[in-house]
C-alpha cells in the first residue's frame, strides 16, 4: 500500500470481503476503524528470538471468538470471529 490508510480504509467502503495480508503495522488501521470481522492466523512453529509483534502496542482491544481450527502439517490455522 503506498498511500495514506484511511484514504485507503475510505476507499473499501461497501467492498463485500478484503483480504489483508500483512503485520501489525497494516491490521492495526483496519481494527481502530472496526473493518476486522474475521482474523485468521497461521501458527508456524518457528521460534525467532526477537521477531516481530503481531500486534502492535496501541491495537484496541477486540474481542474475537474462536470458530474453527485447522492443521497442515506442522502448521495451525486458528479461525476467528469478531463478537459484537
Amino acid at each position: 500500500m503506498n498511500e495514506d490508510e484511511c484514504d485507503f480504509i475510505g476507499r473499501l467502503t461497501g467492498a463485500s470481503r478484503v483480504w489483508l495480508v500483512g503485520g501489525a503495522e497494516l491490521v492495526i488501521y483496519f481494527m481502530r476503524e472496526t473493518q476486522v470481522d474475521e482474523m485468521i492466523l497461521s501458527i508456524i512453529p518457528s521460534i525467532l528470538r526477537d521477531g516481530i509483534r503481531l500486534f502492535q502496542s496501541g491495537t484496541p482491544e477486540f474481542p474475537m471468538k474462536l470458530t474453527k481450527m485447522q492443521q497442515y502439517g506442522q502448521i495451525a490455522q486458528l479461525h476467528y470471529q469478531r463478537e459484537k
